[in-house]
């Protein structure tokens, strides 16, 4: 049986034959005390998601517009899908779901292409945009997986670095 989220699906497969403790059944309860917090972020991304992005790539531009002329179409293709994936994320509330359906994906195409760098300048910019244009309550939430997509961004440069 699969779980909602990771974290659940990990719990149930580790409870087999036996009955979950108090500490195992503080993180459902967690999960179902803030359910309907999260459904309405994703309902709040799903209707900003697109503005958001175009903001943030109207930023971008200003930072690194040859990125923009010759891949602007894929960039803004890229950040509404990882917008799509931070909404699902944040109703799951799954930063492992995150990590391995979007953001180790992308970073590793990405590093092929070596375009990361100015990813994750973009992704800063969104960052940004986020926090300009979303309440606290919902920017606390975006967060986390945001700073997953930076850190992954940032990664192969770091690991260049130390080589």
């Amino acid at each position: 049986m699969i779980a909602i989220n990771s974290q659940l699906n990990d719990l149930i497969s580790q409870s087999e034959g036996r009955y979950l403790s108090n500490s195992e059944l503080q993180g459902i309860k967690q999960y179902l005390q803030t359910v309907s917090e999260r459904a309405k972020i994703y309902d709040i991304l799903q209707a900003k998601s697109d503005p958001l992005v175009r903001l943030a790539l109207k930023k971008f531009m200003t930072l690194h517009p040859d990125v923009m002329k010759k891949h602007g179409k894929r960039c803004y293709y890229d950040m509404t899908e990882v917008m799509r994936y931070i909404a699902l994320s944040v109703l799951r509330d799954d930063p492992q779901f995150f990590k391995e359906a979007m953001a180790l994906w992308e970073t590793n195409i990405l590093a092929a292409y070596q375009k990361q760098y100015p990813c994750l300048v973009c992704y800063r910019c969104l960052q940004e945009i986020i926090h300009e244009n979303l309440p606290t309550n919902v920017t606390k939430y975006m967060d986390p997986y945001i700073t997953i997509m930076m850190q992954a961004l940032d990664l192969p440069a770091k690991m260049m670095n130390a080589a």
